[in-house]
């Protein structure tokens, strides 16, 4: 097993710290940047060979098996949660979890044993896991973080715009037991409880669900009839002051109103809802902040704990003393290796989509009409 050689060092966290390729010359150069590289390059490689123009065909090969990844994604993680905003968002969130995907799945492989064998010795550390690095993980919360709250902004700025902030409808599904919650008049459909995503009885709707959950309530990209008469008898924004006063809203809806006064009653109730919303607000930002911080940690952990395993499994191995002692021990604690190295494969795809499902629904959260 290449991971033996691992047993040429005492440490075992030599195989999850980053090391400069170039030296003291490029120190921001590591085995771990270049391994987000790679993944990089292969989704550019992949991606638009792949999918370079719409084909109606029956995909075959790899072709298959990538878009039943895609669609998957799409129809049962990204659409119960965005709704009709699912086609807005799924480029940046299909990229999030290939790119996960491939860093984990590349630490994966022992790619520095393979070339410290081959070269004889003589490079060390070409490869490894470019999620085992918080500067990794840490970028991809923060890219997380600033697409949530800037489409959060921008929904609100796109309703002031169009004159329709806070008359968006609410959506109601049909349940198999005939209760209503939601109606959409344009693409037929209907829901299984059991389902965790709609299934269509239009299959135009798994095309376009941006018209499939477009109902005549909703401020959507369409135009429906309603939105049309609401908009002509209220004020339209210039994008200008529209993105101003969407900040100050954003934060206004950031944070629930559990003594807002309804039509009828008492503005006396202000008094009491202003202290507890300052403090829910204060309680809201710090959890936006959290948020991505757990994604980060969340995803850096558990690829760095699955190598640090590995390679305290093979050290065990080395300092058991004579080979026979070597070799009894060696025989379990390879078993137990490879079933580690299959269980780490099953991580490395389960982080990648614990990361982009969290994500989905912290947008799905920002983007909903006055949260």
């Amino acid at each position: 097993m290449l991971n033996i050689l691992a047993a040429a060092t005492p440490d075992p966290l030599e195989h999850v710290l980053p090391h400069p390729i170039f030296g003291q010359h490029l120190t921001w150069f590591t085995n771990q940047s270049l391994m987000a590289a790679v993944a990089g390059l292969l989704m550019l490689m992949i991606f638009p060979r792949l999918f370079s123009r719409p084909d109606s065909s029956a995909p075959t090969g790899s072709k298959n098996f990538f878009e039943a990844i895609l669609e998957f994604l799409r129809v049962e993680v990204f659409r119960p949660a965005l709704k009709e905003n699912t086609d807005k968002y799924v480029p940046f969130l299909w990229t999030l979890f290939f790119f996960i995907l491939f860093c984990n799945v590349l630490g994966c492989i022992p790619f520095p044993e393979i070339i410290e064998l081959l070269s004889g010795g003589h490079l060390h550390h070409i490869g490894g896991t470019a999620t085992s690095s918080i500067n990794t993980t840490a970028t991809l919360a923060i890219c997380a973080f600033f697409f949530i709250h800037f489409n959060g902004l921008d929904t609100v700025a796109r309703s002031l715009m169009d004159g329709t902030y806070g008359h968006q409808g609410h959506h109601q599904d049909k349940h198999s037991n005939g209760g209503t919650v939601h109606t959409a008049h344009d693409i037929e459909h209907m829901r299984g409880e059991a389902l965790p995503a709609d299934v269509p009885a239009d299959m135009r709707a798994l095309a376009n669900p941006t018209r499939h959950y477009a109902d005549d309530e909703y401020a959507g990209p369409h135009e429906t009839a309603a939105v049309k008469f609401y908009t002509e008898q209220h004020e339209t924004m210039t994008p200008g002051k529209a993105m101003l006063l969407a900040v100050p809203l954003y934060l206004w809806n950031f944070a629930p109103h559990p003594f807002r006064p309804h039509e009828g009653e008492s503005q006396a109730k202000w008094l009491m809802d202003i202290p507890f919303f300052i403090l829910l607000l204060a309680l809201e930002l710090l959890g936006a902040v959290i948020k991505p911080f757990a994604l980060c940690m969340r995803l850096f952990g558990n690829m760095v704990a699955g190598h640090v395993v590995l390679a305290v499994l093979v050290l065990l191995i080395a300092s058991a003393g004579p080979v026979l002692h070597q070799v009894a021990l060696g025989i379990p604690l390879g078993g137990l290796d490879l079933m580690i190295s299959f269980l780490e494969l099953f991580v490395a795809v389960l982080q990648a989509y614990i990361f982009t499902f969290l994500t989905t629904l912290f947008i799905a959260s920002a983007v909903a009409p006055e949260h």
